[in-house]
């Protein structure tokens, strides 16, 4: 029996095995009609039991006749009604072969059942049903979130003033047993860190102790500051700095901008 074991859908190798959960139908000619062939769908049920929703099909090319059926109850029978090369051109269907000479045969209604036809204003209406109602719980959440912080600090500050007489009360008792000391009040502020010592400089080091500040040298050290590179018998202007005159210059400058900036105020009123 090909139904066992059971196999996946393969044309190409002979195996045409399907199931369907919705009713499955075949086509037959219409007796009533002489002059004009017409196919009638005709739905598959089990010859026992009856149920005709998730049925289980199958033929294998080259070992079997006729197409062999069977329910979901376990029921197994032979279904001459199905014809066999039909039942190979729609497996062939449903594996994604579109065969022009076919084609009458799925519009027939050959085939399983499609599924009922969507309702798309009663999805959405029921989708704005769903939406309003989650609006409705999100905001009924909120209100009781806000009521419920409301009455949370209503009942601290109602439960503050109820136990402020009996804490009056303790203090003054607890004073009593001390002797009339009044209970020492405790800051509920964090205390402050203790900032770092500060250093100090060098200069305060060297005054503390006496030390002389090391002179300074000459900027070039090429002419120690003459301006001139002399040795016996040579004297050559140093191209290294601009001499002697230049750096006065300079110094002169940068004390006149200082004085026009007032950044030298101090130093001449202690002068004077």
């Amino acid at each position: 029996m090909p139904i066992k074991p059971w196999r996946a859908l393969d044309p190409d190798g002979g195996a045409h095995y399907l199931s369907f959960e919705r009713r499955f139908r075949v086509v037959v000619e219409d007796p009533e009609r002489t002059w004009r062939r017409v196919w009638i769908p005709a739905v598959i049920a089990c010859p026992l039991c009856g149920i005709d929703t998730g049925l289980r099909l199958a033929y294998q090319s080259g070992m079997d006749a006729v197409v062999e059926a069977a329910c979901p109850v376990g029921h197994t029978w032979v279904e001459p009604r199905i014809d066999v090369s039909q039942w190979m051109a729609y497996c062939r269907h449903r594996a994604g072969r579109q065969e022009i000479d076919w084609l009458w045969l799925i519009e027939a209604g050959f085939g399983e059942e499609p599924p009922p036809p969507i309702d798309y204003v009663k999805e959405i209406r029921k989708g704005a049903v769903e939406v309003a109602k989650y609006g409705k719980r999100k905001a009924k959440a909120k209100v009781r979130r806000e009521i419920r912080s409301v009455k949370k600090k209503v009942g601290k500050r109602v439960r503050n003033e109820a136990m402020r007489p009996v804490a009056a009360l303790l203090r003054t008792a607890w004073t009593m047993q001390a002797g009339g000391v009044e209970p020492v009040k405790t800051s509920r502020r964090r205390p402050a860190e203790p900032k770092p010592p500060k250093t100090p400089p060098v200069s305060a080091y060297r005054k503390a102790y006496g030390v002389q500040a090391p002179a300074k040298g000459p900027k070039c050290l090429v002419c120690d500051d003459t301006g001139r590179i002399t040795a016996p018998g040579i004297s050559v202007p140093c191209v290294e700095c601009d001499g002697p005159a230049a750096a006065a210059l300079e110094a002169a400058e940068r004390r006149a901008e200082r004085a026009r900036q007032g950044k030298d105020e101090r130093r001449t009123s202690t002068t004077k």
